[in-house]
């Protein structure tokens, strides 16, 4: 499969204890266009590796190649009493905004104790192997004037220092 096709398939995801999270079935199959960085990076690499409707394929993707390492600091602590949103319980994931840039981040409530809310920052599939079982049901070839997400986002790192952008190490 080249990059820039689109690609519909069927997946189950499990992890290592063979808890499954995810999955698409083919009433409900997966669709998506390789090269945009819409998937993670272990996934994709492995799906562009397929060539035929039909074809099936396990593998397991590290957490490297997934959602990244668990990092323990990534956690916060704020009092209850702070936190404007109600029914805060152990468990439930809520859309927070990182006060460096306004963006938000989703966490999961780990522990209230002592009037002190713990949240986790991590994606919940953080510092886990991953497996998945995939049969591809449609490969539609790349469009003609296919250009990846990398190169978009490079083409634009090149535009803004063009326009006065980030000039970093380099001068006009």
């Amino acid at each position: 499969m080249e990059l820039g096709s689109t690609v519909k398939l069927t997946f189950k995801g499990t992890l290592e204890d063979g808890t499954v999270f995810g999955f698409a079935d083919a009433e409900n199959p997966m669709e998506f266009q390789t090269g945009m960085d819409l998937v993670v990076d272990g996934f994709e690499n492995e799906i562009l590796k397929m060539n035929e409707v039909g074809e099936k394929k396990t593998f397991t993707i590290s957490e490297y190649d997934a959602y990244g390492e668990y990092l323990e600091d990534f956690t916060q602590k704020i009092p209850l009493e702070q936190i404007p949103v109600a029914g805060i319980k152990p468990g439930k994931r809520v859309t927070m905004h990182n006060s460096d840039d306004g963006n938000p981040v989703v966490a999961t409530v780990i522990s209230i104790e002592d009037g002190i809310v713990t949240f986790d920052m991590n994606h919940p599939l953080a510092g886990k192997k991953l497996t998945y079982e995939v049969e591809i049901l449609g490969i539609e070839d790349a469009p003609e004037n296919f250009v990846s997400h990398k190169e978009k986002m490079e083409h634009l790192k090149q535009q803004s220092k063009l326009l006065g952008g980030d000039q970093g190490d380099d001068f006009r």
